[in-house]
């Protein structure tokens, strides 16, 4: 267990927070139990023989002293200077650059910069250091995007986003045909030189088309964020030979999968899927403790694509599908993720299916993991069973996608939902009682006309099936993870490390602030019975986003660290191969564990716990399977991990940017119009507040905030509230305002609001009337659970208080 401890070490220690504490000082700070002490000091061990941290005065722990030089990633602002974030940790953490020692570094670069100490002795905030960028090692972009522009007789681009704030200028622009306010992409030949005051110089490889047209905006965030384009000739034609593997119902079925053909699995997806990966199938048991048996059956993506083949590498490289505003850029070619790896109804499909029992509190007591093939008998999509489930046949007939006619639902799949309802809801309440974090936060899905553009935003469902196809998927995941923690084998795993000390003090603050207590290391029941306590009251925004912002980001990696908001010791990602690399590099290892115990007659049916049974031939087992060469070794996965967590987060990234794009195109055309907010964050120079019916942040400078323009607005850093020094007022996270849109540049994705003197408007509620169309105000959101967005998946929801048209889009919900 000491990857767990190492992690939370230098988490801990980099903060700018930490003050120095001796070993047993820092235990108890982290509220490590008594049973951990051991790891924690090994791990603690480790690090000082790496030379990651130091002992000081009175054996204090910290990290090493800053050196004569640094090597780091440069971060710029976009108000002239910039930070090197050091490759190895130091105590001096950042390293501020101040405006024209940057030399011709740009934002992401790998560079090697001198450290100096500050004239005057302090550099950034209290720093007695500043840095000198002297050498870039390896440049992060050379490409960039951006609109074509005219000063003077030069031709420039502007860079979309913050990332160069500068031009760059260009010329060959007329040589390219491409117009002034087109959308065009631009090869640094020469980098901006800050010393000398020079811009960067670039020629123009691409012409994408007219800026602010939809489907251009969308091509240019696939270029600026690298995402995949067209499949290159030779892995099309692996996909092509590797769909010819089975083609129909023709394909004979080999000995070592069962067949499940006969039984009655469903699938049940947003309205517009097509890459159905997942199909499940339930059984009431009546065997003892047993009380039902539970099947999720997983596209077996893996029969398909040969390990090291162009068509896995291209995956690899992907890393995971990616989900932008009305466009999907697969992981792997359409005639494989929407064509045979697909769960389609009423076709034979290759399988890896785990099965599942429960006891009538919804612990797992067995589980077993097979190859199968399987023949969906339903496709379902969410509204629709929910509404099976409820008894209302009409209301799922308006919902279904079904070609059938007339639409029939045979009672035995009705039943099967009400069943699947039941353990679902049973699955809840056992982990919430576990400490699963659950949040309520709104989310909104966007509406789209036939242009591309957005005309407004509402209220995403609220089907419990949602939530019913996610707690299987994440019980699945864990029957992964606990299969190969059984047999000793390291596997990539979905890691969440619990929150930093730090973290939880600001949140304890800001919770006694609002009225309640929580202890100083709270566990997860303590932080759910304070979510659960604010739930429905005015503070339920404040102190739900106050937590959700103490909550790390969930990685890949081999480490046995768990996964803290869904109260899982074993977690890994397993349901989704199709979009999600991690989940194909599991089904390989998976096949080599089924295929190894069936040579070894080693049976795989474990105890739901994770506890092994006849641990001696599972360990001779695990031992046969780490040899296999579908199996990578730890090292291997440490890589794998890394490179999928930086791909997952760059397609977010992209998706956050154009979704954000796309908004502020519409609110571009109501500029000076008023809305209901809520405050984000707060800062030295001003807060982000949240526009409520669309979820898109802006900026309020501190001259913009309400009152009297002589009352001084200070960030208080005791209570993390801005506070007028004259009158007393005080904007906190959470707090509730009305914003006028002051300006938009759709360029660098930036709003300007000014919050107007009306404080905490009723949520949901906006000053900004319905148009004539009649489009309704969002409302209150139900509550979800932590880390639906930590995965990727289609969507398609329909709100149930807007009738859907033809060209309403949805942002896609996320599976675990």
């Amino acid at each position: 267990m000491s990857d767990r401890h190492t992690s939370r070490i230098l988490d801990h220690i980099a903060d700018r927070r930490y003050e120095p504490r001796t070993l047993r000082q820092l235990m108890a700070e982290l509220g490590v139990p008594k049973d951990q002490h051991d790891d924690f000091r090994s791990a603690a061990d480790r690090l000082l023989g790496e030379g990651q941290i130091v002992l000081g005065s009175e054996n204090t722990v910290g990290l090493p002293p800053v050196g004569d030089e640094m090597v780091g990633t440069y971060r710029s602002h976009e108000r002239g200077f910039g930070f090197i974030v050091p490759d190895a940790l130091t105590e001096h953490g950042d390293l501020f650059i101040p405006p024209g020692n940057m030399a011709d570094a740009m934002d992401g670069d790998r560079v090697r910069a001198k450290v100096l100490r500050s004239k005057g002795g302090r550099g950034a905030g209290k720093s007695p250091f500043t840095g000198k960028i002297v050498e870039v090692l390896q440049r992060a972009d050379r490409q960039f995007v951006g609109t074509l522009v005219k000063r003077g007789n030069t031709f420039m681009v502007q860079p979309d986003g913050r990332k160069l704030g500068d031009p760059i200028v260009v010329r060959d622009a007329q040589s390219t045909n491409a117009k002034l306010g087109d959308k065009v992409v631009v090869d640094i030949i020469d980098y901006p030189d800050a010393n000398r005051n020079e811009w960067a110089e670039g020629v123009i490889v691409e012409v994408l088309g007219e800026s602010g047209v939809p489907d251009v905006e969308t091509q240019s965030v696939i270029r600026a964020y690298g995402l995949g384009g067209k499949f290159e000739p030779q892995v099309m034609q692996q996909a092509r030979d590797a769909a010819r593997k089975m083609d129909g119902t023709d394909e004979r079925i080999s000995d070592d999968r069962e067949d499940l053909r006969d039984e009655l699995i469903l699938t049940i997806d947003p309205p517009d899927a097509k890459d159905f990966d997942d199909a499940i199938s339930i059984t009431r048991l009546d065997q003892g403790e047993a009380a039902w048996e539970l099947g999720v059956h997983i596209a077996d993506v893996a029969h398909f694509v040969e390990p090291g083949s162009a068509l896995d590498e291209e995956a690899y490289a992907r890393g995971n599908s990616t989900y932008l505003p009305r466009k999907v850029i697969p992981m792997l070619p359409e005639v494989l993720s929407n064509g045979v790896c697909s769960l389609q109804q009423g076709v034979d499909r290759y399988a890896k299916s785990v099965f599942i029992t429960y006891d009538r509190k919804g612990r797992a007591l067995t589980q077993r993991f097979a190859k199968t093939v399987i023949r969906s008998s339903k496709r379902l999509t969410y509204l629709e069973a929910q509404a099976l489930i409820d008894d209302d046949i009409r209301a799922a007939k308006k919902h279904s996608r079904s070609t059938e006619s007339p639409i029939k639902y045979p009672r035995p799949v009705i039943q099967a939902l009400k069943l699947m309802d039941e353990l679902a809801r049973t699955i809840r309440q056992r982990r919430l009682g576990d400490g699963m974090i659950s949040l309520g936060l709104p989310e909104v899905d966007l509406v789209f006309n036939e242009t591309g553009h957005v005309v407004d935003a509402v209220e995403e469902d609220d089907a419990f099936t949602h939530t019913l196809i996610e707690m299987f998927m994440v019980e699945a995941n864990e029957a992964a993870a606990r299969l190969f923690h059984a047999i000793g084998v390291p596997m990539v795993r979905r890691t969440h490390p619990d929150p930093d000390s730090h973290g939880l003090k600001d949140l304890r603050m800001f919770a006694r602030v609002a009225g309640y207590n929580i202890p100083a290391n709270p566990s997860r029941q303590e932080l759910q019975w304070l979510l659960d306590k604010v739930r429905d009251t005015p503070a339920q925004h404040a102190v739900h986003m106050a937590v959700l912002k103490t909550l790390s980001k969930a990685e890949y990696a081999p480490a046995l660290i768990g996964h803290f908001a869904l109260a899982s010791e074993h977690y890994t990602h397993f349901t989704s191969p199709i979009r999600r690399y991690p989940d194909f590099v599991v089904h390989r290892a998976l096949n080599a564990v089924i295929e190894a115990a069936t040579e070894n007659e080693t049976t795989l049916r474990l105890a739901g716990d994770g506890k092994r049974q006849g641990a001696g031939a599972l360990k001779k087992l695990g031992k046969k399977v780490a040899k296999d060469p579908r199996v990578p070794s730890e090292d291997d996965l440490k890589l794998i991990g890394r490179h999928c967590s930086d791909t997952e987060r760059n397609s977010e990234s992209a998706e956050r940017e154009l979704r954000k794009y796309l908004v502020l195109q519409l609110l571009s055309t109501m500029l000076g119009d008023d809305f209901a907010a809520t405050v984000t964050g707060v800062t030295g120079q001003g807060a982000f507040l949240q526009i409520d019916r669309y979820l898109v942040d802006g900026f309020v400078k501190l001259d913009a905030l309400p009152g009297d323009k002589q009352d001084r607005w200070k960030l208080n850093p005791n209570t993390g509230a801005l506070v007028a020094q004259r009158s007393g007022k005080t904007i906190s996270i959470g707090d509730r305002f009305t914003v006028r849109i002051a300006d938009i540049d759709l360029p660098r994705r930036q709003m300007e609001l000014v919050v107007l003197d009306d404080r905490n408007p009723k949520r949901g509620g906006s000053t900004h009337q319905p148009d004539k169309k009649g489009k309704k105000r969002r409302g209150d959101s139900k509550s979800h659970e932590f880390a639906r967005a930590k995965g990727n998946r289609g969507s398609g929801k329909v709100s149930k208080r807007k009738k859907p048209s033809a060209m309403q889009k949805k942002r896609p919900r996320k599976r675990r």
